[in-house]
Formats: structure tokens, sequence, C-alpha cells
């Protein structure tokens, strides 16, 4: 019970809460006659809210069914929420706008929620089917109620119908009817002091009479299970005298019943609680019932910025004057065919401040107007009528001051029984002209109800015939124009005579829409006479009209004169004066070949006809066309003619080639009596040659299908001959155009010339050259160039590989009437092949014994491309001033894909160099492939650049500061005794190599020791992958070699990584073997004693870091003979010459040696032997 009781609270107060000031609102629903859902309803709720209240909820509303037992409530969902306050002009009218953003008291806005497509089972019982929504609550300013602030209940009803025809009561399902339907917004501001008119303007699209009433407002007293009852549930609500249901709002108010337009004089300011109810029925039976309430909001409109402080409302002009007193009117009656044209205005005198004028608005509506207001087909009973400012705006629209509309409407017998529902018909129509002026904060409103009655016209317009033909030598046929006033009912009656002044005789009817007839037997031929024919009509809704105009056949007398070269022709006209529908040009037609052609043409009643024929006879006629597309033939004669006059000499427009390479002739010829043309062309010797005829007078143009246009100009002349083969003189020569194209593979272009065109009508004016290029992605572009008549060369630059060229050159005279063109060239460019790539794989110093020092230069080339050679440069060290050192054959048989290259002059022992190696192709250019691009490290490599490794070797430098902590160092198993200071040290650098595409992984560092081979094994490698950052120097401590020469030798091999896209290149880079020589250190000792007592035996200098080289150890006797020679450092002296000991004694001694820094260094001393 608890849950129940708080549910009901809360279902209480979200109903309540929905929305406090509701202004109205109404029910309709609409029958779906085709689609998807035909048969099925929609439903549409329409709630108008004050806008000082909260607003509704946007949530889907329910809609409450009485009296279906299948159908309880329909749900309708959100559509749009629209302020529809006056949308008028503030500042001029110096009165705040009414807007639901502002929360104003006053302004309005409209809420609409509409169902889905949903069938209604069943049948209506005879008290109807009721739709109902409520909610709390009216607006508390309310002042023509008994009590403010009540709630609110909108309702709508559908009824059952029983078809007249059957006796059968329709079910519901599927549908067959609409409910009535509000045309025009609520409009509920509105100012006082005015007589105001409104309608609500229902319509109806089942065309079902609707009449207006009164209607009760209810409260919405239907909760906790209470039924819904018409005059008990919900409660009526009570109006406060002196107001009542038939009189709600202040100003004696009217309502029409047959109109909905609501008359009263709004003279008391306050809200007002307005109820309409519209009633629909069907063949006199009720089957719908719509409430529509509104609250209207009478406001003060005094003062502001209007000249007077009061605003009036507009006035509309009465477009017709009544014909009995001369009063304007807005009613008028025509006859059924009438064009019904006026113009209507709506002015307002009230001004702004400033003399600013108020902004009138028109708007119109009407069942006669055409739905967009412009085509006269789209409405129920077309012609439509149309509406718009006279400068083809449609309404609405606006304008200061005065606003003025243009209303046309063609009438017809379609008006005089117009579709009124139910079998029903109506002859008077109503059309609505609205005009407001932009007052704030309510319009001043005016609609002005026009009424036309449309009546049977008393005679029937005459009809519009047009042409007489005579056909088959003895018939004629009459044609005549519908007038616009044509009804299906039109019947119209044909009458003849021989005589124009009669009698007539009637011949037939024919009945609309037919527009021809035929009189067969008119004995045109045989009598040799003008035959006569008038025609009138009648319709249902016009009585017999005037007679047509009369007109006869035209007859043609012919006779041949001047020996019969000739015939002269006479003729009448088929009225006097003709028809201004007529041409003004007779055309005589000549029957050649059993076809009529038109020979000449005259505006006289005669002609002078030449002959065209060999002695035989020559029929013709003369015809004469009428704007509607008939034709009327005379009568046909002849005579017997014989030509002996030779046609006029052919023009030739113009020679062009088409697409399969053939010169296509195209010539004009204004001789009528043309049997062929004879076709000549200019052979290569300069003969002429009869290559075909081409037959009949019309065939002027021709295609040499032998023609060889495609690759030279060709020369061609016309000859025209007749029926009797008289000649014509030979034409002007013309000539083709040959477009000789030339392709520039060195430029990248095309060469283009073409041959002069020769003999144009009026001369050359200029050329055209025709560009369609195709790119590799088959788009299309095209582009034209014009060049003077003595300009036929064009260079066509930039040509791209791959891409299709179409190309054609066109001639042009003077006024550019003729056109001749040339042979279309379809080029597809095909360059050499450019190389996509050029890698040098390495730059490596040779250590080969005949090539020492070389540098070894390897590119992997593409043997793909077209190339003469490849072009080397050379740039000393990082400087980048390349230049020329030589160049490589392309390598057209290599099969590695390879070419090599020597340097044979490059000091590799004193420098490290850079090399670039580019291809050259066949027209002499350099060719840059561009670089590599890394996408992992975003960085673009040339590929056509190497540099070498330089190594550099020093001797013993000054590292009694300590050894440098990053540079690498030899095994200190080499350190010898004592400090730094006491070391002997060969300290190396070098420069990274440039550039592999897989980047060096790894230096390898070799040395040779005391000119040994230099050892398998290096001596340190640096890892460039994951120590990049190594200084590339190598400290190496030989102290411990002291014992060999001294000299040492080193060089680098360079490691590439895996990541080359070309694969890592076997064997590496290396650099030049960088040697060094130690700094040397001899010791001589002063005496020897070689006694065979085994100590100091032998005279030998000590050496440390000596080498061979160089080196020589000689000793002299007294007497300056030299007693001892050896070049070896390791051997000594014995004390022994020639075998023997020598005597103990002084002697001297030499040594020559080269010291660290290549000097030669010679010491001289003496030695003592002791035995």
């Amino acid at each position: 019970m608890r849950i129940i009781l708080i549910l009901f609270i809360t279902s209480l107060f979200s109903l309540n809460s929905f929305a406090s000031h509701l202004m109205g609102g109404e029910i309709t629903w609409q029958c779906l006659k085709s689609g998807p859902n035909v048969g099925q309803y929609v439903f549409t709720l329409k709630v108008y809210r004050d806008c000082n209240g909260i607003t509704v909820s946007t949530i889907s509303q329910t809609l409450t069914v009485w009296g279906n037992p299948a159908l309880a409530n329909i749900t309708v969902d959100f559509v749009s929420q629209t302020d529809v306050s006056p949308q008028c002009n503030p500042a001029a009218s110096g009165n705040s706008i009414y807007s639901c953003a502002n929360g104003d008291l006053g302004a309005v806005e409209e809420y609409i929620f509409q169902s889905q497509p949903i069938a209604m089972p069943g049948t209506p019982p005879a008290d109807g089917w009721h739709f109902t929504w409520n909610s709390c609550c009216r607006n508390a300013a309310i002042v023509n109620l008994a009590t403010a602030s009540e709630g609110f209940t909108l309702r709508a009803s559908m009824y059952p119908y029983t078809d007249p025809v059957t006796g059968l009561q329709l079910p519901a399902d599927p549908c067959f009817d609409s409910s009535p339907n509000f045309k025009e917004q609520p409009k509920t501001i509105l100012c006082t002091g005015f007589p105001f008119a409104y309608s609500h303007n229902a319509s109806d699209e089942e065309l079902d009479e609707l009449v207006y009433s009164w209607g009760d407002p209810l409260d919405d007293d239907l909760f906790g299970g209470v039924v819904f009852n018409p005059g008990t549930t919900p409660s009526i609500l009570s109006f406060a005298p002196p107001y009542s249901v038939n009189s709600p709002l202040p100003g004696n108010p009217t309502l029409d019943a047959a109109t909905g337009e609501v008359n009263y004089d709004a003279n008391t300011p306050g809200f007002f609680v307005t109820c309409v109810k519209v009633q629909a029925f069907k063949c006199n039976q009720l089957v719908a019932e719509v409430f529509r309430e509104v609250q209207v909001v009478l406001v003060t409109c005094v003062g502001g910025n209007t000249v007077g402080g009061l605003n009036s409302p507009p006035l509309v002009s009465e477009p017709f004057t009544d014909t009995s007193t001369g009063i304007p009117t807005f009613e008028t009656t025509v006859f059924a065919g009438d064009f019904v044209s006026f113009n209507i205005e709506g002015t307002d005198a009230d001004v702004y401040t400033g003399g600013v004028a108020q902004e009138l608005t028109m708007e119109v509506s009407g069942g006669a107007f055409s739905n967009d207001y412009v085509n006269t087909i789209n409405c129920l009973n077309p012609p439509c009528a149309t509406f718009n400012n006279g400068f083809g705006l449609t309404p609405p629209f606006s304008s200061p001051g005065i606003v003025s509309g243009n209303f046309e409407w063609q009438t017809s017998c379609n008006h005089v029984a117009a579709i009124a529902g139910c079998g029903a018909t109506s002859n008077v129509f109503t059309f609505l002209v609205k005009v407001h002026d932009d007052f704030c904060p309510a319009y001043g409103i005016t609609i002005a109800t026009i009424k036309v009655t449309v009546l049977p016209a008393p005679i029937d317009w005459a009809p519009d015939i047009r042409c007489a033909s005579v056909i088959n030598d003895n018939d004629v046929e009459i044609t005549w124009n519908h007038l616009p006033t044509s009804q299906p009912s039109t019947v119209y009656s044909i009458f003849h005579s021989s005589n124009p002044s009669g009698p007539f005789t009637f011949l037939d009817s024919i009945i609309y829409p037919d527009s021809t007839y035929i009189h067969t037997g008119s004995s045109v031929i045989p009598s040799s006479r003008q035959e006569y024919y008038y025609l009138t009509s009648h319709s249902e809704c016009a009585d017999e009209s005037e007679p047509s105009d009369t007109i006869s056949t035209i007859k043609l007398d012919l006779s041949a004169i001047n020996n019969g070269t000739q015939a002269s022709l006479n003729w009448n006209p088929i009225h006097q004066p003709n028809l201004s529908t007529s041409s003004s040009q007779y055309m005589i037609e000549a029957l050649t070949s059993g076809n009529w052609e038109i020979v000449d043409s005259t505006s006289n009643l005669n002609s002078i006809f030449d002959a065209r024929t060999c002695d035989s006879y020559q029929y013709l006629l003369v015809s004469l066309e009428d704007q509607s597309g008939c034709i009327s033939n005379s009568s046909v004669e002849g005579a017997v003619l014989r030509d002996t006059i030779s046609p006029n000499t052919p023009l030739i427009s113009d020679v062009s080639v088409n697409s399969d390479g053939n010169a296509v002739i195209n010539w004009t010829c204004n001789s009528l009596d043309v049997e062929k043309y004879a076709i000549y062309w200019k052979d290569p010797d300069g003969a002429w040659i009869t290559i075909d005829s081409v037959f009949g007078f019309g065939n002027t143009s021709y295609t040499f299908l032998n023609s060889n246009a495609s690759n030279n100009y060709e020369s061609y002349q016309i000859r025209a001959l007749d029926s009797c083969d008289n000649a014509s003189s030979w034409s002007l020569e013309h000539n083709s155009i040959n477009l000789d194209p030339k392709i520039d593979i060195c430029n990248y272009s095309i060469d283009l010339s073409w041959n002069e065109y020769i003999n144009f009508t009026g001369g050359l004016s200029h050329y055209k050259l025709f560009i369609q290029v195709t790119d590799l992605n088959n788009n299309i572009s095209n582009s034209e160039i014009r060049f003077d008549a003595f300009e036929r060369t064009y260079i066509l630059s930039n040509i791209q590989e791959g891409y299709n060229y179409y190309l054609y050159i066109e001639a042009y005279n003077t006024d550019s009437t003729l056109i001749a063109r040339s042979d279309q060239e379809d080029i597809s460019i095909n360059l050499p092949n450019r190389p996509k790539f050029n890698y040098i794989e390495y730059a490596s110093v040779l250590h080969n014994s005949n090539k020492f020092g070389y540098v070894d230069i390897s590119c992997i080339v593409d043997l793909d491309a077209e190339i003469d050679y490849y072009e080397v440069y050379r740039s000393l060290k990082d400087d980048s001033l390349f230049q020329y050192i030589g160049s490589i054959p392309f390598p057209f048989n290599s099969n590695n894909g390879k070419v090599r290259f020597i340097d044979e002059t490059a000091n590799t022992d004193k420098y490290f160099y850079e090399y670039q190696i580019y291809p050259v192709d066949t027209c002499g250019d350099i060719i840059s492939t561009g670089t590599y691009y890394d996408s992992i490290s975003g960085i673009n490599t040339d590929t056509s650049y190497a540099r070498t490794i330089f190594l550099n070797s020093k001797i013993n430098l000054d590292y009694s500061q300590g050894l440098p902590s990053l540079v690498p160092t030899s095994d200190l198993s080499s350190w010898g005794d004592g400090s730094i200071d006491n070391q002997y040290i060969n300290t190396l650098d070098f420069n990274e190599y440039d550039k592999w595409l897989g980047d060096v992984s790894q230096y390898k560092l070799y040395r040779s020791v005391n000119r040994q081979p230099f050892s398998l094994s290096p001596i340190y490698i640096y890892d460039r992958v994951n120590n990049p950052d190594e200084p590339l120097s190598f400290i190496d401590i030989v102290t411990n070699f002291g014992d060999g020469n001294g000299r040492f030798c080193y060089y680098i091999e360079a490691i590439e990584g895996v990541s080359n896209p070309y694969g890592p290149v076997q064997g590496g880079s290396l650099s030049n073997v960088s040697c060094v020589s130690q700094t040397p250190i001899l010791y001589v000792p002063n005496s020897f004693t070689p006694n065979n007592d085994e100590h100091n035996e032998i005279f030998l200098p000590i050496t440390f870091f000596v080498s061979e080289e160089g080196y020589s150890f000689t000793i002299y006797n007294r007497d300056g003979m030299q007693v001892f020679k050896t070049e070896d450092p390791k051997k000594g002296w014995d004390g022994r010459y020639n075998g023997q000991i020598l005597q103990d004694g002084v002697y001297v001694y030499q040594i020559r040696y080269i010291n660290g820094v290549g000097d030669l260094v010679e010491k001289t001393d003496i030695i003592t032997l002791l035995k």
C-alpha cells in the first residue's frame, strides 16, 4: 500500500508538473493514402504554452482512447518545439518582443508530438471514439473564466460512416478519412483598440463539409478511473460574466459557421480562453470532431515609436468593383474561360519615429491555389491560381509600408462544377489574403476573404483554325489549335463551301482532344478551285461559339516558260491577309527522285522555277507553315521542263581527318539541281584523280577510305553535276592538315609541326592545338593553345613517362564558322628507363702489391636502365669540392650488376677521400637517382656517395698526465719497466667510413710488427652497434717489442651491418696501411775481451728499436783498414779478421742507422780490444 501511494503521488506530480500556463492545443489525425503504411493513421498532438510558465516536457506523451476496446491509448513522440510569438521589430516599434527565450508573459511556444503509423481496429460506435490529453494548468492571469489556473483537456472524436451507395458501415481499418487540419497558426497576441477578423482556416483533404462553432473548455479531472463522458467528465469550465462559451471574447465576437472567421472588437486587454469546435460532415454524416483551444492575449499597443502613439492594423484593398453599385468589393463573378487577374495591396499609414515605414507581410491560402503558387496543375481542380509579388517571389513576402501581390487564375469548365466531396460540386472559390505589420509586441493583422464565383459562359470562344492542306490529290486536312479554355466536353463543328460567300455546309463534328479533320473527296484537283472552311465549338459550360476565321486551300497555277527551261508559279493565300500565326514565307517544293525537296522560298504569291529535269515532267507544290507546326500544302501541279544550266560551284567548307586517319571533305552548294558531286584527289605527282561520286543534293560530306592523311597532308577538289550532267566549275583546292610529332627524349618534349591550311572561305584566322593528357592514374586533363595563322610549330615540354598524349590541330576561318581538324596523334610516352638505384657498395684502399694504396670503388647499378656511362667524382677529405676523375662504361654484359673504378691517383697515406658516381644517359645528362629513405630512422641517404678510411699513426705522444680514459689501449702486458714516461707508444686515429645503408657494425684494427705479416686476428674491434660513441683512436704500448727493428704497421677493416636492402658488402672497406718506426736506442761498450772465457767475448752494440733498414756496423784498425762490417743489428765483432784474432789495441768503430724521424745517424768512436 505504501508503494502504491508513492507511485500515485509521483504520477500526480509528473502530470501536474508537465506544464503550467497552458494556452491551448488540438488533436488531429491523418489517414495515409499511399506508401508502405497505407490505411493507417498518424495522430498529431499540438500544445501551446505561455512561456511565462514552466516548459512542456519533451518526453513521449499518451493520448487516451475512449470507446475502442482494442486500443486504450496512443503514444505520440516529440517532434518539435517552436516559439510562435509574433516575430516583430522591437528596435523600430520601441516595444519589446515577446520571446520564450526571455520567459515573457504572453509569449507562445508550440510543441508538436506525433505518433507512428497505427491501425485503428473496429468500427466507431454511434457516439464515436474519443481521444483526450489532459494536464495542468492554465494561466493564472485568465480573465474570462470563473476561476484561474484550472486544468486542461484536449479532445477530438471519430464517428462511424455509412457508405451511401452500399448502405454498409465502413470499418476504421483501413482508414478512409482524415480529421480537419488547421492551416493557420494560433495568433494569440493581438492589439486592442481595433476590430479584428481571424480565421483558423481549417481544411479537410477529403473535402468534407466543415462546420464551425464555439466549444466548451474542459478541466483535467480524468484521474482515478474516471471515464470520459462528453458534457460531464471532465468538467466543463465556467465562464466569468459577461463572458460565455459563445461569447468568450470582448467586443461581441461572432463565428462564421461556414468559414470559421472570427470577428470582434478587441477593446479590452487580458488573457481569454477560447475553444472552437470544427465538425466534418461526409455526405451529411458527422465523421470527425476536433476541438481547438486558443488562449487569446489582448494587449494595449499604445506608445512605442509609432507616430501618434497607436498602432492600427493594415488596410487591404478590394480588388473588384461591384458593377451595379460601383463600390469596391472582395467578391466577383466570372464566366468559365475568363482569365482572372488582379493586384491586391496591403497598406499601413503607421510609421515609426523618423518616418520609418512598418514592414508589412502578405500571406495567402485557399484550396484553388497551386501548392507552390507557381505550377497551374498542382491543385484539386486545375488550372490552379498563382500568386507572387510581381517579381517572382511567392508568399509569404514583405515590403515596407505597402505590400502587394499579383493574383492570376485561368478559369475553365472545371470550375463551374468543381469537386467538393461526396459527389457534390461547387462554383464558389474562397481565397484568404492576410496582411500583418511588424509592430511589437503584437502584430496589427487584417484578413481579407476573396470570393470568386465561376458561371458557365453564354457562348464558347471561337475556335482557332490554322491550316488547310491538300492531301492525296482529292482530300483536304483541316487543323486547329485548342484554346486554353477548351474543355474535355468541347465539340467542334466543321463547315465547308467551294465559294467564299457560301453557302457553307456542315461536314462533321469532332470531339476534344482531336484537332484535325480530313475532308475526303473534296474535288480540289479535278475542279482546280479553292475550298473554304470554318469551325464553331460548344461545350457543357458554353453554348455554340462564333465561327472561326475562314481559310481556304492553296490553289497552284503552273505553266512552262522560256522554251521549257523554267516554270511560272502563281497561288492564293489561305486567308486575306494571312493568319498572324502563319509563316511569312511560302516554300516552293519539287518532287525529286520520289522525295519532296524545298527548292525556294518567297513572301510573294508567285515564283519562277528553274528546270531541274531533262525533258521530263516536273511536279511542284507550294506550302505554308503555321507556328503550331501544321502545314498548308497546295494542290500539286507540273509541266515538262528541260535543264541546260550548270549547277553553281560547290564551296569546300573544310577537309578534316577523322579518328581512323581518313580525310573527310565537307562542302556546300547553293544550287538545288544537283544529282551528284565528283570528288578529286591530287596524287603525289600533282595529277588530279577522280576518286568517287556522291549522289544526292543534300549529301555534302565524303570520307576517303583509302586516305593516308594520318601520315601526309592531302589535297581535294569538288564539282557538282545535275541530272542532265551539266557540270559546275572546279571548287578551290583544299588540303588536310597533317600533324607531325617528333619525340625528343633528351629534352622530355614533343616537337610538333603542321602544314598550312589553304583557301578557307574568308581566309585563315588561326590554329588551335588541343592537348589531352592521361596520367598514370587515368586522370584526364584537357588544354588548348592558340596560334596565329603564320605559326605552325610548337614544342610540348615536360612530357612524362607512361603518360598518354592525344593531340590534334584545328584551323579556323576569320569568323570561326569553319573548322578543319588535323589527324589525331595518340602518343604513349615510353622514355628510356632511368636507373631506379645507383649505390656505391664500398670504397676501399687496396693492399695488393701492384696496386697498393689505390682506392677500389664498387657501385651497384640498374642494368635495366638506358645508360651511356658513369662519371666518377672525388673530393679531398670532407671539403665536398668534388672534381671529375674518370668514367666507367655501362656494364652491358655484366652479370653481377656492378661497376668498379680504381683510383690510382689518390694519396691514401695522407688523406681520406669522398667519392660520387653518377650515371650519364644517352643524352649526356647526369642522372641523380635520389636518396634512400629509411622509414625506421627517417633519414635520407645519398646512395651515390662513399668516403674512404684514413688511418694515421704517431709515436711517443706525451701522456705524462695519464692515458685518455675513453680511448682503447693495447694489452698492458706490452708495458715495459718504469712509468708511462718510460714507455714506447704508437697512437692511432681514423675517420668514420661513410656511407653504407647498413651502417658500420665494426671496425677491426690489424697490426704488423718488425715487418712481419699482419696478424690474422685484429688487435682491437670497435663495436659501433653497442658503443657507437667510442673514439676512433687507439693507444698501442709497444715497449716490449724493443728487441725488434721498431717497425709497426696498422690498417682498419670496416664491417657493414646487416640492414642493407642490397645485403652487406663482403670484405668490408679497408683503410690505408699506416706504418711507424719507433725511436731507436743504441749503447756501445768501450772495450771487450775475446779470450774465450765466455765473458765479454763479442763487441756488440746494444740496440733498441733499431731497424735493419739503413743499419751498418764497421770496425777499422789504426791504419784505417776495415776489419769488420755487418748490416745486421743482431751481429757483433768477435775480434777476428780473416779468422785470426787481432792484437790488443784501440780500434775505431763506425755505426750508421736511421732514427725515429727517418734521419741517418752516424756514430764513430773507439773500442779497446783486450785479450
